[in-house]
């Protein structure tokens, strides 16, 4: 049976965004649940889209511009808030993507007043939960829900777990400033190398409790693209994890758009090797030490 993928969003300003991300999903071999399916309309039937969301739904995807949305008879919040909190009190996977506030858009389909100031605090609060993508166009924003599907959907499938959210860290302020021995300038040079030779592709893992009899943890790493998800260029990922794996390498291809990585389980931490091979051929290697205590865990 197909996955079900609920669409959550206002729908008179974003008709041909949730147009173009549905067909995107079907594309994936998933099934859409969305208000279309309801008669398309900002009024849709409540009780029955939160009674899909907490009993038929695999993966939430939340989608929202510049509306709050319809607020229904004796509601503090509109349906498409309420659709945003039901599914947080599920343990389904919560994909949240919020239009960028410098896209030119239609100043009718732009709230004000009290309506405005419901949507920034919804907005905040969703900031505050998750990493939250912006977009801009109907393109971009079915390219990454695409590719954040299917990497939810690898990581999912080979964890047999129900994904939840990743924790926020708090960043703890330095109160007193290091100074520079190079100016600023060498610094971001530096960045900017790292990022052009290693065509801004990283290594990233996540870890879950182990299953296996003897290990402490079953561990995903995959390839991370700074600011993209376009994976296209990329033939295939060589994985070295050393002697423990009787010094084998384990080769990765995109399995699901955006995903290319492998899973293991592990006792201890340990140092990964890889090599990236492209599609002209030229090649880069990469690695990332294994680690537990500051690992997301999912």
């Amino acid at each position: 049976m197909s996955k079900r993928v609920f669409i959550s969003s206002t729908f008179l300003d974003l008709q041909d965004y949730r147009s173009a991300v549905r067909e995107g999903i079907r594309q994936l071999g998933l099934e859409d649940i969305a208000m279309e399916h309801f008669g398309a309309r900002d009024e849709r039937p409540k009780e029955e889209c939160l009674r899909i969301i907490n009993n038929e739904t695999d993966y939430f995807v939340g989608i929202y511009a510049h509306r709050y949305g319809f607020i229904p008879k004796k509601s503090k919040v509109s349906i498409t808030h309420a659709e945003y909190l039901a599914a947080s009190k599920t343990d389904v996977p919560k994909l949240i993507y919020i239009i960028d506030n410098e896209h030119p858009f239609p100043p009718k389909f732009i709230d004000d007043g009290e309506a405005r100031a419901k949507l920034q605090t919804f907005k905040e609060q969703l900031h505050a939960k998750h990493i939250c993508k912006s977009f801009s166009n109907k393109d971009n924003l079915t390219a990454s829900v695409v590719a954040d599907l299917g990497r939810t959907i690898s990581i999912k499938s080979r964890s047999n777990l129900v994904g939840g959210g990743i924790p926020v860290r708090n960043i703890v302020s330095v109160s007193e400033k290091i100074p520079f021995d190079k100016p600023v300038d060498y610094w971001n040079e530096t960045r900017e190398k790292i990022y052009n030779d290693n065509r801004r592709i990283f290594l990233t893992h996540v870890i879950k409790p182990s299953q296996v009899k003897g290990q402490l943890y079953d561990v995903f790493i995959y390839l991370y693209r700074h600011k993209s998800d376009d994976f296209s260029d990329v033939k295939y990922a060589e994985f070295f994890l050393g002697p423990y794996w009787n010094n084998q390498i384990f080769q990765a291809v995109e399995e699901n758009k955006g995903f290319i990585g492998i899973s293991t389980s592990a006792y201890g931490t340990f140092l990964c090797v890889c090599r990236v091979t492209f599609t002209d051929n030229t090649q880069i290697e990469i690695h990332r030490y294994i680690d537990f205590e500051g690992a997301k865990m999912i």
